[in-house]
C-alpha cells in the first residue's frame, strides 16, 4: 500500500507535470475537409501558451515533433529552444497533412479546457475533456499524456500505465513520458521498474531534477542502500538549495546512519 508520503510525492509530481494549453485558430475560410484547399488557406495560428516547447506544438500538430525545425524556419526563430507565450506561429500544411491539423486543432479546444480545470483542480471534468479531444483526435499526444495524469492523480494507476506505455513506446526518447510512467510504477510500488524509467528520463534529459529525485526515492523504497545513497548524492548537486534539497538531505542521512549492509 502506498504511505501518505509517497502519495503526497506523487501527487506534487502530477502537478508539475500538467501541460500548458496554447490556442490554435484556422486562417483562412473554413471550408470543410471534402473540398480542394488552396495552400495559401491550410494555415493555423497557434498562440503559444506558458510552458510549450516547438517539438511539442508540432507534435500537436503535424504528429511529428522532430518538424519544430519547419515550424522555426518558416516563423524566422533562431533559436527554437526559445520561444515567447501569447506569440502566434504560423503553421502550414500540405494538402495531404491538413485533414489531421484540422482534426488535431479541434481538439485542442476541449484539451485547453481539460488543462485549465486541471489546474484548478476540477479534476472529473477535466477528464472527461480530454477523452472528447482523444475522440476528435485518437493521436493527440498531449491529450492521452494529461488523461494519463488525471488518471494517476485519481488513482487509477493501471489506466495511467496503458496510456503511458502507449506514449513511451510511440515516444522512446522523451523525458517527459519515461518520468510520468516511472511515477505511475512508483505508485504501484514497482519500484525496480520505476528506476528503469527514471534513469530513461535522465538519459535524454541531463539534469532532470524531478526525475533524479524520482529515481532517488525508488531506489530507497526498493531497498537498494547503496544505490540510494548515490542518486541522492547525484540530486544534491542538482539542487543544493530547495524544499526538496531538505527532504534528499534527511533522506540521505536516514541511510547513512543504518548499519551498513
Amino acid at each position: 500500500m502506498l504511505t501518505i508520503e509517497r502519495r503526497v510525492l506523487l501527487l506534487t509530481f502530477v502537478v508539475m507535470l500538467s501541460l500548458m494549453a496554447g490556442c490554435a485558430k484556422q486562417v483562412g475560410s473554413g471550408l470543410t475537409t471534402d473540398q480542394v484547399v488552396p495552400s495559401d488557406q491550410r494555415i493555423i495560428e497557434h498562440t503559444v501558451g506558458p510552458g510549450e516547447s516547438l517539438a511539442r506544438i508540432a507534435d500537436n500538430y503535424y504528429g511529428d515533433p522532430d518538424r519544430y525545425l519547419d515550424i522555426a524556419r518558416e516563423n524566422g526563430i533562431s533559436d527554437p529552444g526559445r520561444i515567447v507565450p501569447g506569440s502566434v506561429l504560423r503553421l502550414s500544411f500540405s494538402a495531404d497533412e491538413w485533414g489531421g491539423a484540422r482534426q488535431r486543432a479541434a481538439a485542442l479546444g476541449p484539451y485547453n479546457k481539460g488543462v485549465d480545470l486541471m489546474a484548478n483542480e476540477r479534476v472529473g471534468e477535466a477528464e472527461k475533456q480530454f477523452k472528447l479531444a482523444l475522440e476528435t483526435a485518437p493521436d493527440l499526444r498531449a491529450a492521452k499524456y494529461n488523461l494519463a495524469l488525471v488518471y494517476l492523480k485519481r488513482g487509477r494507476n493501471d489506466r495511467a500505465l496503458v496510456l503511458l506505455e502507449e506514449l513511451t513506446t510511440e515516444r522512446p526518447e522523451d523525458p517527459d513520458f519515461l518520468f510520468a510512467r516511472g511515477n505511475a510504477l512508483f505508485q504501484s510500488t514497482r519500484f525496480d521498474e520505476a528506476v528503469v524509467q527514471f534513469n530513461g528520463a535522465l538519459k535524454y534529459r541531463p539534469g532532470f531534477k524531478r526525475a533524479a529525485f524520482g529515481l532517488a526515492r525508488s531506489y530507497q523504497e526498493g531497498g537498494h542502500r547503496n544505490r540510494a545513497m548515490t542518486a541522492w548524492e547525484n540530486y544534491l548537486k542538482l539542487d543544493s538549495t530547495s524544499s526538496w534539497a531538505a527532504t534528499a538531505r534527511r533522506n540521505l542521512r536516514k541511510l547513512q546512519d543504518e548499519p551498513g549492509q
